[in-house]
């Protein structure tokens, strides 16, 4: 029967403490000594069992290791000693085949130190003064909370030794020999602790090869700390160049056998000690090394979880993969085990060891519960809130407001032709192909109501245009996105026959044309007039009477070689509007240019072979720098961008760093998006050749743009999984697949109340400098295309998604400015700024330009403080409240479109706020039963 040695009371072996006098129970182990110390062999010392050590086993970097005791006749340094009139030793504190170490008071700097002394006999042996020195190097280069500082390394009397932190408490040998094993919560809180200290010295390339509970230290306060670096190496090595080192016990297979060392090898240790804390037992029990050769070669560790039924399943698989044999198939590194273990912050740790984390590592991280109902409904409610304030908002600066709109477009288009037929005299069995659609007239009409209520006029126009040949609008530019779509300047007007006619709201003429024929009469002499029938009906087309007008000289050219010019002006000049002009021209009797001039007209928009006038009646001119902002965009920053991009993929395709996966994924939506976006938007009619054309258009650009798309997600991905990897947490889970993720839903509801908001904001910039048109970086409220309806409608919709997608390269342009200003802080001050020019026009007032840097300020906090995958749908939400004509007079034929607009966002928002509560929600349960 064991003794106690306190008071030699006979003690039951499975005792920890003594029966009789309380005393902490100490065993002599039956297992070789060496097996568990830290040993340094030769090249030349076998590899087999060897004899006891002389003296107790104890700690060689035991530093306030409260069981670790020494005999008062093995102590070098009396209590008092005083070390070179600095150092005065308090106690022995631990002894080992590394050293001796000593509780000390450092006289200077007035605080508590731990000294290390190689043993006496190895003062003067040179591989041991190098592990010394090499212990202060490589323990100074890793600076971690969870890694014991080391000072200095000094010498007194041919006795070397180093100067360390002092931990006030005990070696986790020792805690787990009086207690036993940890409870599963305080285990995983050391666990999670080793594991960032350990990869601090992994991420500075030092592997530590003597990783053991004795070395790992843990102070009054739970704060774990890795000591003794006297083994550690700097980077991998092939192999055992001076001999096999390290503690026998918990070598890696690889370490014993005297191979290649690496971080695995740490790993293996790591295992080894995991399953120490968490059962209180060492995984394989051996009487000496080749004993524990064997053991290991014909067993494998077995399955804690099967004795220990509280242990988490997760634990285990981590202490099992620690554990294998073959290095390859542990964990890659510390960063995956901090990752995998229950409750850990895994993007944390990555990011605190300086590692990029995998897109899987951020997809794992996060919430993974839903959130709590309450919670829930409030964000929700914020919602609507933030929805009856854009309604709001968005009625007033809708340009539809004031206009009657009345006609339908079909209607429109019906009377577009009727003065075709009539005025220009064209026959309707000679149109092959005709088009029309809605724009907005850049001219600025005075901010007057009286004024806009006689005129009649409003930026909104309507505009039709037919040919006696098929209408081929030009090829797109890859580089900016522009559909095969007709439009009032696409295609030219080059062929005879071709016209085009402007409407109000109200279908009142403003400007009809066509192209004249090319040949000249025969006679030029003789010119034939347009009679005044033919005139005073183009009058009533534009609403006026022609006896209200009197004939003057005219002041514009015509945009053809016409053979006859007609000005004239209003006789009454006592209304608001000031003197309203028409002019026309005419080419061999027939009508070939009509136009309703108020004082504020400067184009003639419908003809696009003459330049703009650029002279209103002042001779003022207008330059539109928003446009040239965007093309030094596109061009200063765009180029260089996809260059250096290019560049950046590559590399990181070779060094197997970004995620081929994800960017497939966001490609192929986008290539889909991008070509189907084309289809609904081009122009399509009866000619096969041209419609070929328009789908293989369609297809090479969407192709040629996603390309560039997935270049720059290949390149600039990784930076941001480096730099702010939280931002794509909730957008790698959707790649992953999982749309009804409470986590996912919960980002989407968020963005569904910032996106609502951000409406708003665009509403109140146009409220504010009362322009109908504004364009901030492709925002364009009310998009005009979708009141033509039809198939314009569904490219809407389409546009809605493909124009939220490039919020990736909006979160991708933040990260460049990042990586250019090396702050964050400055990086978004760049970018609002920036994004700000480009985003205001020369019209635009101070608040308006404030409102803007709002919203783009609003966009950089959406990206950093909630993700990539909110501003996406912020974007959406965004679009669909100010593209889509909304309206709440339910008798305007356009109320279904902005119905739509209305309806999208309410549907995401309730579908996310379900999903978000996760276990909680009312529809998880109909949900399991369906399935």
């Amino acid at each position: 029967m064991p003794k106690c040695d306190s008071c030699q009371a006979e003690v039951d072996s499975k005792d920890k403490f003594c029966a009789s006098c309380g005393a902490a129970i100490q065993i002599e182990s039956s297992v070789d000594d060496g097996y568990g110390a830290t040993r340094v062999y030769s090249k030349e010392e076998p590899k087999v069992p060897f004899s006891r050590a002389p003296g107790r086993r104890s700690s060689s970097a035991g530093l306030g290791s409260s069981s670790s005791s020494m005999e008062a006749s093995s102590h070098r340094f009396p209590p008092g000693t005083i070390l070179g009139e600095r150092f005065r030793i308090v106690g022995p504190l631990g002894k080992g085949g590394m050293g001796e170490v000593y509780r000390a008071d450092d006289l200077k700097l007035a605080q508590s130190v731990a000294l290390k002394f190689l043993p006496e006999n190895l003062t003067q042996d040179p591989e041991r003064l190098e592990l010394l020195y090499n212990e202060v190097r490589l323990a100074r280069s890793v600076s971690h909370p969870n890694v014991c500082r080391v000072y200095d390394i000094g010498e007194i009397e041919g006795q070397h030794f180093l100067s360390m932190e002092f931990i006030d408490g005990e070696d986790l040998s020792s805690l787990l020999r009086r207690i036993g094993r940890l409870p599963g919560d305080k285990g995983i809180d050391i666990a999670r602790q080793i594991c960032g200290g350990l990869y601090a010295a992994h991420e500075r390339g030092v592997i530590h090869l003597d990783l053991k509970p004795s070395n790992i230290m843990i102070d009054g306060r739970g704060k774990v700390r890795i000591t003794d670096f006297g083994l550690a190496r700097l980077t991998m090595t092939s192999g055992n160049q001076s001999g096999m080192v390290g503690t026998p016990a918990y070598m890696a297979p690889e370490q014993l056998a005297g191979g290649g060392v690496g971080e695995h090898s740490d790993i293996y240790a790591l295992g080894l000690i995991f399953h120490e804390i968490f059962t209180g037992k060492p995984v394989f029990r051996a009487s000496s090394i080749a004993e524990m050769i064997r053991i290991r070669d014909q067993s494998a560790p077995s399955r804690i979880s099967a004795v220990f039924k509280d242990l988490d399943p997760v634990v285990n698989k981590i202490i099992q993969r620690c554990l294998d044999n073959d290095p390859a198939h542990r964990p890659a590194n510390v960063v995956q085990i901090a990752a995998a273990l229950p409750g850990g912050d895994p993007l944390a740790a990555a990011v605190a060891a300086g590692e990029t984390p995998s897109p899987e590592l951020i997809a794992a991280s996060g919430n993974v519960g839903g959130i709590q109902p309450r919670w829930a409904m409030l964000l929700l409610s914020l919602f609507f809130v933030a929805m009856a304030f854009c309604l709001f908002m968005v009625r007033l600066a809708s340009p539809l407001k004031e206009a009657s709109f009345e006609l339908k477009p079909a209607v429109l288009e019906h009377q577009a032709q009727d003065v075709c037929k009539d005025l220009l005299g064209i026959d309707p069995v000679t149109v092959r192909d005709s088009s029309f659609g809605y724009w907005y007239n850049p001219d600025r009409i005075p901010a007057s109501a009286s004024l806009k209520q006689e005129t009649d006029d409003q930026n909104l126009e309507f505009w039709y245009r037919q040919s006696p040949t098929y209408l081929s609008p030009n090829h797109p530019f890859l580089y900016a996105r522009q559909p095969r779509q007709v439009t009032l300047v696409d295609p030219a007007p080059i062929t005879t026959g071709m016209a085009g006619v402007r409407l109000n709201g109200n279908g009142k003429l403003r400007e009809i044309s066509v192209v004249p024929s090319l040949s000249m009469p025969p006679d030029e002499s003789k010119v034939e007039m347009v009679t005044d029938e033919i005139w005073t009906m183009a009058f009533q087309w534009a609403g006026f009477r022609y006896q209200d007008f009197e004939t003057v000289a005219c002041q514009w050219t015509p945009p053809w070689n016409a053979d006859k010019c007609y000005a004239w002006q209003l006789k009454s000049s006592s209304n608001e509007a000031g003197e309203l002009r028409i002019e026309a021209a005419s080419f061999q009797g027939q009508v070939c240019y009509f136009q309703v001039i108020h004082p504020w007209t400067t184009r003639q928009w419908t003809l696009p072979s003459h330049l703009p006038n650029r002279g209103n009646a002042a001779g003022s001119g207008v330059t539109n720098f928003g446009e040239l902002a965007q093309d030094a965009l596109f061009f200063l920053l765009g180029g260089p961008l996809l260059i250096i991009s290019i560049i950046l993929a590559i590399h990181n395709l070779k060094l197997g760093s970004t995620d081929k996966v994800g960017a497939l994924k966001f490609a192929a939506v986008m290539l889909i998006c991008d070509f189907l976006l084309g289809i609904f938007e081009s122009h399509h009619n009866s000619s096969v050749g041209l419609e070929m054309t328009t789908i293989l258009s369609c297809l090479i650009n969407g192709l040629g743009r996603t390309v560039r798309f997935w270049i720059y997600y290949l390149a600039l991905e990784p930076f941001v999984r480096k730099t702010w990897p939280k931002v794509l947490v909730s957008w790698n889970r959707l790649l992953q697949g999982k749309v009804t993720d409470p986590f996912v839903s919960k980002q989407i509801l968020i963005g569904c109340v910032l996106g609502a908001i951000g409406a708003g904001l665009v509403a109140l910039s146009v409220i504010i400098d009362d322009v109908s048109v504004q364009t901030l970086m492709g925002r364009r409220f009310c998009k005009p295309e979708i009141l033509a309806g039809g198939q314009f409608v569904i490219a809407g919709m389409i546009q809605v998604l493909y124009g939220a997608l490039p919020g990736v390269f909006t979160m991708l342009v933040i990260v460049v400015f990042r990586l250019i200003t090396r702050l964050d802080a400055l990086a978004i001050l760049t970018f609002v700024s920036y994004w700000t020019y480009v985003s205001s026009g020369p019209n635009d007032s101070w608040l308006s330009i404030i409102l803007t840097a709002l919203l783009q300020l609003l966009t950089v906090m959406i990206v950093l403080k909630c993700g990539l995958l909110t501003l996406i749908v912020f974007n959406i939400v965004e679009s669909f409240l100010t593209f889509f004509p909304i309206t709440f007079n339910t008798d305007e034929w356009f109320f279904s479109m902005g119905l739509i607009g209305i309806a999208m966002p309410v549907a995401i928002a309730i579908a996310a706020f379900f999903f978000a509560m996760g276990d909680k929600s009312p529809l998880r349960p109909k949900l399991e039963v369906d399935a």
